[in-house]
């Protein structure tokens, strides 16, 4: 009975040092190549907001020209639309969509539904794309993905803002994009900042900055998601694949390419990549056909 006792903690201890329950907040530091360039990988296509029917659609049913009717201002133009889809519904972490486009999203939203920072991401994406503004719903991840069963994964927004010629960082759960210096940034700009200034980030929305002491709980929470990151290579409704792939994931030098997500849920559909300018690169007019 005694050996059986001790066999079971053994199995007990050993399975609690296998997973854990929730991400670690550890701040963890990352480094890219910024030289090897992989010239094989497949361009980023957009949906053309011209011809694209459901961001036609998504424009006309929301009035969305008028909500920016008044700004010349690309990012000016991106807080005003931040906003708005902040505004569409009250978070929960849980709740998912019965159909998970924009229009579908709103419409439930609209009936009292809550939902996801991933449908926050989807609903800005597509509002921005249908502007002209080339965005991507950015999925980003912790360092632990792989072996912690809840809370590794957040879901945010990357727009390529070209007045500035970069792609910025917009969070539609938490209604914010990250300024260092007065400037916008990506997300992997945004971890560099807080592991070197985190002091001098500033979140921003349209009604401003946030306060200082709020800025600095919202910083702290978002970096340990600020280790992987990942797109679709179409933000289009035709997901066209790239050699039968159809996420690019940027992974830090010197660690390891994750293919689980929280323990159960394989992740199989990744190229991965150490390469900044594969991860940042400027969108190909290449819009999608649809």
């Amino acid at each position: 009975m005694k050996k059986l006792n001790i066999l079971l903690i053994t199995f007990i201890i050993l399975n609690s040092c296998a997973s854990n329950k929730n991400p670690s907040n550890k701040i963890v530091a990352v480094t890219f190549d910024t030289v090897s360039k992989d010239e094989s990988l497949c361009n980023l296509i957009f949906p053309n907001p011209e011809t694209n029917q459901k961001l036609l659609d998504l424009k006309k049913e929301y009035k969305i020209d008028n909500l920016i009717s008044s700004e010349n201002s690309d990012l000016q133009k991106s807080l005003i639309l931040l906003n708005w889809t902040n505004s569409r519904w009250k978070h929960d972490g849980n709740n998912r969509p019965k159909n998970a486009d924009a229009i579908n999203i709103l419409k439930e939203a609209e009936k009292g539904e809550k939902f996801r920072c991933v449908e926050y991401g989807i609903v800005l994406s597509a509002t921005l794309n249908a502007i002209g503004i080339p965005t991507r719903t950015l999925g980003i991840k912790t360092k632990d993905v792989e072996t912690t069963k809840y809370g590794t994964g957040h879901v945010v927004s990357e727009a390529y803002i070209p007045e500035l010629k970069k792609w910025i960082f917009m969070d539609g759960q938490i209604n914010c994009i990250p300024f260092l210096d007065e400037v916008p940034l990506n997300a992997v700009e945004y971890k560099k900042a807080i592991i070197a200034n985190k002091e001098r980030i500033v979140l921003r929305n349209i009604h401003g900055n946030f306060d200082k002491k709020v800025a600095l709980a919202k910083i702290n929470w978002v970096a340990k998601y600020l280790f992987y990151f990942d797109v679709s290579f179409d933000s289009s409704e035709k997901k066209t694949s790239c050699n039968e792939k159809s996420r690019l994931m940027l992974v830090p030098i010197n660690e390891k390419n994750p293919t689980v997500f929280q323990i159960e849920d394989k992740m199989d559909h990744l190229i991965y990549t150490h390469n900044i300018k594969d991860f940042y690169k400027k969108p190909t007019i290449l819009y999608s056909a649809i």
